[in-house]
């Protein structure tokens, strides 16, 4: 057995708990939903997140638990950081894929079948991705879902290096600096539009890929200097 295939069922070893959980709590939700709806029938006002939509929450754990409490693991097992960061890179992105694929099936699920039942946020109409077909929406939801993967990996990666401590600070102190100063909420609502709200494909697809690969390098840099 090669050396991603031991880091993909180690990467899974570490996140089945959470996974657990994550499908625990959706399908919790889906029941309640669905009790609600035999008791009182199709209501205008029972709305719900779609299912798709809540299970990909579980992405932001795996970007979250592997660089947190995997690295030591691995590399105790004799791998490189090299090796641990590539398979790293692998299962981000076998993960995006997969919560990208899944969600375009279940919107058309939702469209066909479930929405007659009930009102259904869903993030793919929400932020427009629909508007660029089956294969459009799984690259902007691909390339959505890396960026994410890849900043919650930097900002973990660097848990106990200095850089890392100052990147956190600057995130912290943007947020509330820029949704308060008026100049500066229009930028930030100009670059989430950009990011998300794109009504062109490559240029959106092209910022998220683009941001994606800037933070996983900034997490190797971090990653090349990381101690125990």
């Amino acid at each position: 057995m090669n050396k991603t295939n031991v880091l993909w069922r180690a990467s899974f070893l570490q996140l089945r708990v959470y996974m657990w959980c994550v499908f625990g709590i959706v399908t919790a939700s889906f029941v309640s939903n669905f009790i609600v709806y035999m008791s009182t029938g199709y209501q205008e006002d029972n709305n719900q997140v779609s299912i798709g939509n809540m299970l990909t929450i579980f992405l932001i754990f795996v970007a979250i638990v592997l660089p947190t409490a995997f690295f030591k693991r691995i590399i105790n097992l004799g791998a490189t950081r090299k090796q641990y960061y590539v398979g790293l890179i692998t299962i981000y992105t076998m993960w995006s894929a997969a919560f990208a694929l899944f969600n375009v099936l279940w919107l058309e699920l939702e469209k066909g079948f479930i929405r007659e039942y009930t009102n259904i946020f869903n993030l793919l109409e929400i932020f427009h991705w629909d508007q660029f077909g089956v294969i459009g929406m799984f690259l902007y939801q691909f390339g959505t879902y890396m960026l994410l993967a890849s900043l919650l990996n930097l900002l973990f990666s660097g848990l106990r290096h200095p850089v890392g401590w100052i990147l956190w600070v600057l995130l912290i102190a943007a947020i509330p600096i820029g949704t308060s100063i008026p100049s500066l909420r229009v930028h930030v609502a100009d670059g989430f539009l950009a990011l998300l709200f794109n009504d062109s494909l490559f240029a959106g697809l092209g910022l998220t890929l683009g941001l994606s690969v800037l933070f996983l390098f900034g997490g190797w840099l971090l990653t090349s200097r990381r101690t125990f």
